[in-house]
């Protein structure tokens, strides 16, 4: 062979080996085929703008697995001790629970005031449940009473004086005072338009002596000038004790005797004005269901609390006054209730 012809075939086998390794790979079934048709991920160290920094879910998002859901607070309990404070009135409210409770007495001096008075007999001693319910911390004032005349729904009480003043409901210097001068029907429209009622003289006498069998609302302690307003030294009565002194001739500022305060806070229990209940006056043992709560019967109605003019021989819880319903006097106002 020529040296020509070697150098020519020799160069013609260069070409046939570079052509091959540019070749590209024959495919076949399940080898070298791509995992994912998506395109290749490009790594980046910028932040993207479309995540918020915030985007990682929170312990409220994602809660642990072994997290115990959280209940909604459930409403304290009522019980002794239990206030609240009415919308239209302001006046301060608290509760009496439920439960049975002795009415009546057979304290000797319950003897004494029927044979000197009006008061009704407080026998036989019986027992009472009731439900609970929620009662005035004090007597309603003028200034309470002067709203609901304002409002249109109470009538003016009929006369504006008290026993020692001859400006009393009208007065600013009263305001704090217990309203007087109330009819039956004038006090239940005051407690109708507060969004309460009068009270039953069976709730008004558990509020006063509670469940323990007590004598006067703060216990069995004898009557005193810091627990009561009776007809003290400063009392323009004959009867007038002198061994009292309660700081008033007439009515009190409500709740100016907290040493008196009943087992449940009530304040004024014993002495200041008398106080209307709902109830008929009628023998014992107390029945609510025997008529003498229909507010359509005709009969006297029953009065609770004794009143400043009165000796100590009336400040006890269980004394029972009554009247006829369109009666009104300079020692006679207004309490309000409501059931729970």
């Amino acid at each position: 062979m020529s040296k020509k012809n070697f150098g020519l075939m020799m160069i013609a086998l260069f070409v046939l080996v570079l052509n091959a390794c540019n070749a590209k790979p024959v495919e076949q079934s399940g080898i070298n085929q791509p995992t994912s048709t998506s395109p290749p991920i490009v790594e980046s160290t910028s932040t993207p703008t479309d995540i918020p920094p915030t985007a990682e879910p929170t312990a409220t998002e994602i809660p642990p697995a072994t997290a115990v859901p959280t209940l909604a607070p459930t409403e304290e309990e009522l019980g002794i001790g239990s206030t609240r404070i009415s919308e239209i009135d302001d006046m301060e409210q608290v509760y009496v629970p439920a439960g049975e409770f002795d009415m009546g007495s057979t304290d000797i001096e319950a003897k004494i005031v029927i044979e000197n008075g009006r008061a009704y007999p407080e026998i036989p001693v019986n027992t009472v449940y009731l439900d609970g319910y929620w009662i005035d911390k004090y007597e309603v004032t003028t200034a309470q009473y002067a709203l609901c005349v304002e409002d249109g729904a109470c009538k003016p009480p009929f006369i504006p004086t008290s026993s020692t003043r001859e400006s009393y409901y009208d007065n600013p210097e009263f305001a704090n005072y217990p309203v007087i001068w109330v009819k039956w029907a004038m006090a239940g429209e005051y407690c109708e338009w507060a969004g309460r009622r009068l009270l039953t003289e069976a709730e008004w006498e558990k509020a006063s002596k509670g469940t323990d069998g007590r004598k006067y609302p703060w216990g069995n302690e004898p009557v005193s000038g810091e627990r009561a307003n009776l007809c003290d030294i400063n009392c323009p009565r004959d009867w007038a004790n002198p061994n009292f002194d309660d700081g008033y001739p007439d009515t009190a500022p409500v709740g100016s005797y907290p040493a008196g305060a009943s087992p449940y806070g009530v304040m004024d229990m014993s002495g200041n004005v008398w106080e209307w209940t709902s109830s008929l006056i009628q023998p014992f043992p107390y029945d609510a269901n025997d008529g003498r709560e229909n507010p359509d019967a005709t009969g006297e109605r029953n009065w609770r609390g004794g009143a400043w003019n009165d000796g100590y021989w009336w400040m006890r819880s269980t004394v029972r006054y009554r009247s006829v319903t369109f009666y009104s006097y300079f020692n006679l106002g207004i309490r309000c209730g409501v059931s729970e």
